[in-house]
């Protein structure tokens, strides 16, 4: 019987094996991500991971099915994995999404034809709104300034988000970025990490969104608590980092390595139960308010778990490479810098307070 997650598992780890870990210290300094990498991805089958399965290309997986693919990716070369994790955003969204938008893309995006970016953490932040959305008739008009937009230059359409003045969020698809007047991207970020994503902030200027690019409008409650949820699920880049780090330990430190990885296999398990839990309560949120709060807190805390699992292992692999750790054609600096990138991606009130209480316990 044909199992296509099996086959992606497959997939995705001869990918990050043979083709993105072998180029992964070229790609770090790279200007951009090689479009060798992602087109590596979209061969195996690997953009349509999370559409539905019911459109060509998508695999339906959930949070615990995509794990594993993740995790591989991400162990296989930062960079390329947060690219494509971005992808798979705009997948969720526009899966999610009711407006015209979602039969014009959704299929481009599972299939592999089309490679998506998106924006949309600026609206955790309170205050104005970073990105405006106004009705102008026959479609919106998006103003403002997205501070981190990634995949700039790789990306051939960006699935944006912004406030309309009723509070509701506005997602459209903007096609042809590259070519519009209404999109000005600031120069690439100066990251310590991932500073080949293509990285910009991006300034609207009056873009304009017909009614054929919207995905859709949904209320402030309703995206905060999917965002939320989203957000507090065990992250899957972490643990990946982690196992990459423990694979590389064992030729110098066997018994640490096996320690290591005895907690990685602990993390998987409890990782794959809190997104269980969470979906579930997510599911019941609007009965049980109280019962989705403690399963976020317990998401964030199992979230905080695989940060630390992932430095104690890249603290491990650095130690015990010595001097040559520190040079930027080694691993074992780049993966702690990952590590450390991923302590403030999607990093929510509830998780930097576990973060936080982690260190400075005795």
């Amino acid at each position: 019987m044909s199992d296509p997650l099996g086959t992606a598992v497959a997939n995705a780890r001869v990918v990050a094996d043979d083709v993105l870990f072998p180029a992964a210290q070229a790609t770090d300094v790279a200007p951009l991500v090689p479009r060798a990498n992602l087109e590596a991805l979209r061969d195996a089958g690997l953009h349509g991971l999370q559409g539905p399965a019911d459109v060509p290309g998508g695999l339906g997986a959930d949070h615990v099915a995509a794990r594993p693919i993740l995790e591989a990716i991400t162990g296989g070369c930062g960079a390329t994995a947060f690219v494509y994790a971005q992808h798979h955003g705009a997948v969720r969204r526009v899966a999610l999404g009711d407006g015209p938008a979602r039969t014009i893309w959704l299929p481009r995006l599972c299939d592999g034809s089309t490679l998506a970016g998106i924006g949309f953490a600026y609206l955790r932040r309170p205050g104005p709104p970073a990105i405006t959305a106004t009705s102008d008739g026959d479609g919106w008009r998006l103003d403002g300034e997205a501070p981190w937009i990634t995949g700039w230059g790789l990306a051939e359409v960006f699935v944006l988000m912004a406030r309309a003045d009723d509070d509701r969020v506005v997602t459209v698809a903007v096609d042809h970025p590259y070519e519009r007047d209404d999109l000005s991207p600031g120069p690439p970020q100066r990251l310590a990490a991932m500073g080949a994503t293509g990285t910009v902030a991006l300034t609207l200027r009056g873009l304009h969104a017909t009614r054929e690019d919207l995905v859709g409008v949904q209320s402030d409650d309703g995206w905060r608590r999917r965002d939320l949820a989203g957000s507090a699920m065990p992250s899957a880049a972490p643990l990946g980092i982690a196992d990459r780090a423990i694979r590389l330990l064992a030729d110098r430190e066997p018994e640490v390595a096996a320690a290591l990885g005895a907690r990685l296999e602990d993390r998987r398990h409890a990782a794959d139960e809190r997104s269980v839990e969470i979906a579930t309560s997510l599911a019941a949120a609007d009965g049980e308010p109280r019962r989705f709060a403690r399963a976020i807190a317990a998401g964030s805390a199992e979230r905080d778990r695989g940060l630390d699992l992932a430095r104690r292992a890249t603290d491990g692999l650095v130690s015990a490479s010595g001097g040559g750790a520190m040079s930027l054609d080694h691993p074992a600096q780049r993966l702690s810098r990952e590590a450390t990138f991923y302590l403030i991606q999607a990093q929510t009130g509830d998780l930097r307070a576990a973060t936080l209480a982690r260190a400075i316990r005795p």
